[in-house]
This record gives C-alpha cells, structure tokens and sequence, in this order.
C-alpha cells in the first residue's frame, strides 16, 4: 500500500514504513513559489502538497513543479480550490476537502465535497485522500466533527465511483500506522451511519 510522508527522504522513516507494510512517498509542503527550489527539492522530495488558498498561486504552483515531481497533492482549504483542484489536468488528488471548515450547515456538514465536485472527480480519474493524522492529532470535540465529515465524503465518493483512500500523511513516526490499521479504519468509515 502506498502512503504519504511529509518530509524528505529518509532511511529511517523508509525502513520503518516497509516493516509497516507501506511504500512511502516524501512530499514537500508548499504554500508560494518562494518555498520552492525545484532542482533541489526533487532530490529530496518525491511530490509536492500545495496549501494555498488562492486559484491563481495553486496553478502557478503546479506549473512550476509538474515536470519535476510525480505527484501533485493538493490540500482542501476552500471550496474554489477544491473545485480548482478536481478540474486541473496535472494534480492527482484532493487532501481533506474539509479541511480548516468552520461550522456545519443546518441540513448537513460542510465537508468540502457535494455531488458536483464528486462528479467532476469521478469525470477528471481523481483521488479523495483523507489524512488519519488529521483525526489522531485532533482535539475530541473537533475529532468527532472531523470523522463525521469524512464519513460524509466518503458516503459521497462511493455514491458518485470516486476513488477514497485514507492515508496516514505523518509528519513524524509516531504518527505512521500500519497498511493494516489503515484498511481497517477505512473498512469502519465505510460502514458507519451518519446522524445529522
């Protein structure tokens, strides 16, 4: 199983994610051109995962590193950018559409995805990654919400055949767990009801 680590390349981190069960991508975090060293980030990094929050640094961004990394991630921090993202030829997948949403609407939970965006997924062969960091690191008021909207995008996903995966995205190695752990909690979300 292929899972994503945010740092460079490490030997260390390399063995313990094989003895996990996990082959590991090193992704660079990026968030303006300011932060990229294309040349050398490539040697250390094997993709990139851009935080923006604005259309137009995002495409500059991936022009800037699409012929140099094999993916390009990139973090839901908006609805223009999860729409942007879903539509732009040279990105792989969407991180956590949910992420950084303030509060929930009355008939259902701002998750990041709707049934437009999951078709324009489903159309544009992307994935919806969620991150299981993103749960662990979480406080347990805001876990619960967190779960509820992933269980959400994750209804949505396979209503609409797009492709869901759940993925530790550590930024250390306490946070790895293993290819089993991970099937396993993406086997629950699947199977949980959601209450609203």
């Amino acid at each position: 199983m292929q899972d994503f680590f945010i740092g460079k390349k490490n030997k260390k981190i390399e063995k313990k994610a094989l003895a996990l069960g996990l082959e590991i991508v090193f992704l660079k975090k990026i968030s303006n051109v300011e932060e990229l060293d294309v040349k050398k980030d490539s040697k250390d990094y094997d993709a990139i995962l851009i935080k923006t929050q604005d259309t137009g640094m995002m495409r500059r961004l991936i022009d800037k590193t699409s012929n140099f990394f094999k993916f390009i991630i990139i973090l839901g921090t908006n609805d223009e950018i999860n729409r942007a993202c879903l539509e732009h030829k040279k990105t792989i997948a969407l991180l956590s559409p949910e992420y950084s949403r303030r509060k929930d609407f009355i008939n259902y939970r701002n998750s990041g995805l709707n049934q437009v965006l999951c078709k324009i997924a489903r159309d544009n062969k992307k994935t919806i990654i969620e991150s299981f960091s993103s749960i662990l690191n979480a406080d347990k008021k805001n876990k619960a919400i967190i779960l509820g909207r992933i269980i959400q995008n994750e209804k949505l996903c396979r209503k609409y055949n797009v492709k869901f995966i759940l993925r530790n995205m550590a930024i250390d190695e306490k946070e790895m767990k293993s290819a089993h752990e991970l099937k396993n909690s993406q086997q629950i979300l699947s199977n949980t009801t959601i209450l609203k």
